[in-house]
């Protein structure tokens, strides 16, 4: 009998349990939810209108109850009634979540910024802006803009601008530098790496003293590197990662090491090398021998450390690069070394009589060109040659004479060297000609043997 009591006891507990539970998940769910006043956590108010605090509470609720448009329409009754209650920033807050809630994303956003416009430095901004960049990400991932409740159009654009304005409504915060951070983050998704590294950049500029730094400089020589499209492409992105892998390594070499900056320092100066190489082969292509030789010693100096300066050396030599040379009219002689010509007295040492030589000797031309075929040498052509290099080149009857070739010829008579007319005193040096002589490097022998052909033979002597 006790054990039915205690039953029918627990029985009536249970009932008793589950009555109070309804009572306060269902019917008095209000009772239930705390608000912030004054610096304390203390009960809302039942939602009811009359009351601030009442009429808020019915926003909230409506909300709640997915009852978007009588939220909003409550939350713009509520700024007309009370136009200078402080509790009017917290409306307008309510009437652009239920916009958001609502999928309207870019009437919300219109909502947000009407509130900081009216409260900049309000109670509820950090929420505000923290509304704003759920507005933004939503863009950026694809929502479209609700134009007229029908028409839906892309709007990362907005999306981008969303996130400045963020920026601009709280600068050195830090929902500001993680609203800049997503522009760049976005480029990056999207492969558009410049402008990705140039909002790496801004982010930078405008804090630069902030705690993602390294990471973002990182980020902008990445974006940089990425942004290279190739061996035949323009190598100004490679110079600029390689700079600010660079500064990485100086300034955060922590960070540095995280993103192997080196090795991407290492890879960047190969893929130059292998640009520098490729360009040189390509001159060599197309017959253009002098910028050749100048990208494969450019290879070879500038990249000493490739794979490509081994190929370029094997090419070249190692030979340094040779030194401009300033045109002749920019050499001038110094007034120190000019001297009147009674200062020119050359001593019997000096003057010397030329070696006088006897016999035949071997005259060396220039290799015949690829494609060429042998010249031969006419009597007519022969006699010119002669006349032209002041010997005499013999040839046997009937024969010919190959570009490319050596021929046997009679040294031209020697004279007994005199010592040079002494000038007066009164004619400076200047005023002497120093005797024409013969020009160095090869003979081109089918320009002397068609002297016609040669442009600038014309105007020297006979």
């Amino acid at each position: 009998m006790i054990m039915k009591h205690l039953h029918g006891f627990s029985a009536l507990a249970a009932l008793a349990a589950l009555a109070v539970l309804w009572a306060l998940g269902a019917g008095g769910a209000w009772a239930d939810e705390f608000i912030l006043k004054d610096g304390k956590w203390v009960a809302a108010p039942k939602p009811a209108k009359g009351t601030v605090e009442g009429e808020l509470a019915l926003i909230r609720r409506q909300i709640d109850d997915k009852n978007f448009k009588a939220a909003r329409a409550a939350a713009d009754m509520f700024c007309k009634d009370h136009p200078d209650s402080p509790s009017c920033e917290e409306a307008m807050l309510l009437g652009a979540q239920a916009e958001l809630d609502n999928g309207m994303y870019y009437q919300a956003f219109e909502r947000l910024e009407a509130m900081l416009a009216k409260y900049p430095n309000g109670l509820f901004l950090e929420r505000a802006l923290t509304r704003e960049m759920e507005v933004a990400n939503a863009f950026l991932a694809g929502k479209k803009r609700i134009v007229g409740r029908m028409l839906r159009l892309p709007a990362a654009d907005e999306g981008l601008t969303i996130l400045r304005k963020i920026a601009e409504h709280a600068p050195g915060t830090d929902i500001a530098e993680r609203a800049m951070l997503r522009i760049g983050e976005y480029h990056f998704e999207k492969k558009d790496y410049r402008d990705a590294a140039d909002a790496y950049d801004e982010f930078l500029t405008m804090n630069p003293k902030s705690a993602r730094a390294p990471h973002t400089m990182a980020q902008a020589a990445q974006a940089m590197y990425e942004s290279f499209k190739g061996v035949p492409y323009d190598e100004t992105p490679l110079v600029e990662a390689e700079a600010r892998y660079k500064a990485l390594l100086a300034q955060y070499p922590d960070e540095a090491r995280k993103c192997r900056a080196t090795d991407m320092v290492r890879e960047i100066v190969t893929i130059r090398g292998e640009r520098a190489y490729e360009t040189a082969k390509f001159y060599e292509r197309t017959g253009r021998p002098q910028s050749a030789i100048f990208y494969y010693r450019q290879v070879a100096e500038e990249f000493p450390s490739t794979v490509w300066a081994s190929e370029a050396r094997a090419k070249v030599g190692v030979a340094p690069r040779q030194p401009s040379i300033k045109p002749a009219a920019e050499i001038k002689p110094a007034a120190a070394e000019i001297k009147p010509a009674a200062e020119i007295k050359p001593t019997a040492a000096e003057i010397k009589p030329a070696a006088a030589t006897t016999g035949m000797t071997e005259v060396k031309f220039g290799q015949a060109k690829p494609g060429k075929q042998p010249t031969e040498l006419t009597p007519e052509a022969l006699k010119s040659a002669n006349k032209r290099l002041e010997t005499t080149v013999s040839v046997p009857e009937g024969g010919t004479l190959e570009l490319g070739g050596s021929i046997p010829v009679a040294a031209p008579e020697t004279k007994p060297a005199t010592a040079p007319a002494v000038q007066p005193a009164s004619q400076p040096a200047a005023q002497i000609k120093p005797a024409a002589t013969a020009p160095a490097g090869p003979v081109d022998l089918e320009k002397l043997a068609n002297p016609s052909a040669n442009p600038s033979s014309k105007g020297q002597s006979k």
